[in-house]
């Protein structure tokens, strides 16, 4: 009994001969890279195109519409015809919800429509939610950013 009690001692004792301060530390395979986004935000109606090319066609496409049908201009009297095109940023969250996050626009618009900007917060404001871009090595939802340029055109 004596001899197994010894050798039960020296397995305890060698196995916490251990130095684990000089053990290496592994990282996971599985560290996410959030600055891309696997999945980018979509409208249900563009889920159905298999090329990422489509889908993010309808997607720019449909938001467009969206957001001209959202500007209200019918109090605007512009004096000079104008035709450009002006950038806006927005801003998708992970819930989907879409927001005003800055833009370029001509100093020509500005001059001539003071109020753009503002006219396009609120074009913005009303525009549905949609689905959010999602990281899809593990499935959550993330915010993203999307640039959407418009063409202004008044006669």
């Amino acid at each position: 009994m004596k001899i197994i009690n010894f050798f039960i001692i020296i397995f305890f004792i060698s196995g916490c001969n251990e130095d684990y301060s000089k053990k290496q530390i592994e990282i996971p395979s599985t560290i996410t890279n959030w600055n891309i986004n696997d999945e980018p935000p979509s409208i249900e109606l563009c889920d159905q195109f298999d090329s990422e090319l489509k889908r993010s066609t309808c997607f720019q496409e449909t938001l467009l519409k969206l957001v001209y049908k959202n500007i209200d201009i019918s109090e605007i009297i512009v004096e000079k015809n104008l035709n450009d095109t002006l950038v806006i940023s927005l801003l998708i969250d992970k819930n989907g919800k879409i927001s005003y996050n800055s833009s370029i626009i001509n100093s020509d618009i500005k001059k001539y429509i003071p109020s753009i900007e503002t006219i396009l917060i609120k074009a913005i404001k009303n525009l549905p939610n949609i689905l959010p871009a999602t990281k899809t090595n593990i499935g959550v939802p993330v915010s993203s950013s999307f640039d959407l340029p418009l063409i202004l055109k008044t006669k």
